[in-house]
């Protein structure tokens, strides 16, 4: 393994969840920086004990450092953001209204500038864009409130375009990669804490195994607008691989069985983004995305939670529904939409009676 920091001290990160956290920990210890991965206390005895494995492929796999000089883990309560210089969330948007991670993120307020992976974009960094309806995150997330101490300065987004997932619950430390796009980060507003982002997203781009460069890179170079290239494919693909009666399809089957109609949601949302001023070379065009989930051959994340009883999921679907009633968006399409957003609701809304 090759390590590639050019500087003698290593940064310390914070990273707040430990199941697509490892995904970004692993890469930046690798690359010689101190990571600190937060997750339950059970989670992380066993990471701990067995160490991470990221697999890219049968014969592809990065292992990285663990303790002191790679990854260690840690419990919310034990966490004191004054021995980090940046944190990384992790976590799915319903996680942070737990007592533990909403007083970690009360905790961290102002001290740490925070690089967000999540899927739901937290509500400091939707501030940073004026040109976004300030109503857009109405009824979308379970409590606003609890991002309020975070500074909008302080907080950038990636598009998390990688996919991964945890073959087997029994090595929560091990991931399998399915689909190895990259982590794009939209640049901080404060030149300190873009600083501390540029250097970890270089170092951790460098990485080389032996054999060869390691895959998914974290780049910051993109706009203001380029997390937001996810919400087209979150709508299409993800959030409609649910289905009245059945089981839930893959991300594949739920954009290509009818592409006529994915290719209505995807540009419109599209065409929503481009009113809000966000560029083209910000965005994904829909071939790109349809040729991407030819390996995606899984149910998304909030398909299978909701499958599996879950009460809260993150609600991107009502995010980008506000967006297309703001810009006006075709009759068409807003009906398409509107009705993934209600099997979202009415599969809670049958959790939820069945977990009273």
């Amino acid at each position: 393994m090759t390590l590639n920091s050019a500087h003698p001290s290593p940064h310390r990160i914070l990273v707040v969840g430990a199941s697509f956290g490892l995904l970004p920990a692993a890469k930046i210890a690798a690359a010689g920086h101190q990571v600190t991965v937060v997750g339950r206390a059970d989670e992380g005895a066993v990471i701990a004990q067995q160490g991470v494995a990221i697999h890219f492929s049968e014969h592809h796999i990065l292992r990285p450092p663990m303790g002191d000089r790679g990854i260690s883990l840690a419990t919310p309560s034990q966490v004191n953001p004054e021995d980090f210089d940046l944190a990384i969330f992790a976590i799915q948007e319903p996680q942070a209204q737990s007592r533990d991670i909403s007083d970690l993120i009360s905790r961290i307020a102002d001290r740490l500038p925070v690089a967000s992976i999540m899927n739901m974009p937290p509500p400091p960094f939707l501030k940073r864009i004026p040109s976004l309806p300030p109503t857009l995150g109405e009824s979308a997330y379970e409590n606003r409130s609890v991002w309020q101490s975070i500074p909008p300065e302080r907080m950038t987004l990636a598009s998390p375009d990688p996919q991964a997932i945890r073959p087997d619950p029994a090595r929560p430390g091990h991931l399998q990669v399915t689909l190895a796009s990259n982590f794009k980060f939209a640049p901080f507003a404060r030149p300190e804490d873009q600083a501390i982002l540029a250097r970890i997203t270089r170092d951790a781009s460098r990485l080389r195994e032996t054999w060869g460069p390691v895959p998914v890179h974290l780049l910051t170079r993109g706009s203001i607008f380029t997390p937001l290239a996810k919400w087209p494919m979150l709508v299409t693909g993800n959030c409609r691989c649910l289905r009245m009666n059945g089981g839930p399809v893959s991300i594949r089957d739920a954009v290509n069985q009818d592409l006529n109609v994915s290719r209505k949601i995807y540009e419109a949302v599209t065409v929503a983004l481009r009113a809000t001023g966000a560029p083209s070379t910000s965005l994904v065009p829909f071939e790109s995305y349809v040729n991407a989930t030819q390996s995606l051959v899984r149910p998304s994340s909030l398909a299978l939670a909701l499958e599996a009883g879950a009460t809260s999921v993150e609600r991107i679907d009502i995010l980008v529904l506000n967006l297309m009633q703001h810009m006006n968006c075709d009759p068409e399409s807003m009906k398409i939409m509107a009705a993934v957003s209600a099997l979202v609701e009415r599969s809670l809304v049958r959790n939820r009676m069945a977990a009273k």
